[in-house]
């Protein structure tokens, strides 16, 4: 299910790319539960019959995961902890790996991967949680990266966690904004 969930989240990559991007309509979004169901409706298409799709089903400690995908062949899972990172600080979004993430989600035998999912729609930066220093998206991903290896060492490797971010700022200028010279800092390199 790892494998899965991480090829899934790569698609959605892609999905940003393609000439029928949801991109601008998503960086629109401002509710978790709204941009939750949107990528829960682009993962149930995308299940071909392999895996069914649950939004906020509760765990045995009545925990919501924000999404899961279950398996159709097997009784294994793996859940997706969605975040909007517009306003998350770098300390909250690394804490919830293991505070919420892995302790509260992935406890079950047969559930034990899962991704944080962070949706990005305007250029910003973050403290780093440890020096105080100021961190871009680079950074801030090689920080979360390294939380969920720490993680992983920890558990005795267990458990099995991706971090991936949406990116859903405007990635090339319009036209218009190209002979302004508008927006070249607001542009997202990818």
């Amino acid at each position: 299910m790892f494998a899965l969930l991480r090829d899934r989240l790569v698609d959605l990559d892609e999905l940003l790319k393609s000439d029928v991007s949801p991109q601008e309509a998503w960086a629109q979004i401002d509710q978790e539960r709204i941009m939750r169901r949107e990528i829960a409706r682009e993962l149930q298409h995308a299940a071909n019959g392999i895996y069914k799709v649950d939004q906020e089903s509760v765990t045995a400690d009545e925990k919501e995961t924000d999404i899961r995908l279950r398996s159709t062949a097997s009784e294994y899972e793996t859940v997706i902890e969605l975040k909007l990172g517009d306003n998350r600080s770098a300390r909250d979004l690394r804490d919830t790996i293991e505070s919420q993430l892995v302790k509260k989600y992935l406890s079950l035998e047969t559930r034990r991967s899962g991704a944080l999912l962070i949706t990005l729609s305007k250029v910003r930066d973050w403290d780093h949680p440890d020096s105080g220093e100021r961190i871009g998206l680079e950074e801030l991903k090689e920080l979360l990266d390294d939380e969920a290896r720490r993680v992983e060492r920890e558990m005795g490797g267990a458990v099995s966690l991706t971090i991936h971010v949406l990116d859903l700022r405007p990635r090339l200028l319009t036209e218009k904004q190209s002979r302004s010279g508008v927006m070249k800092k607001r542009v997202n390199p990818a």
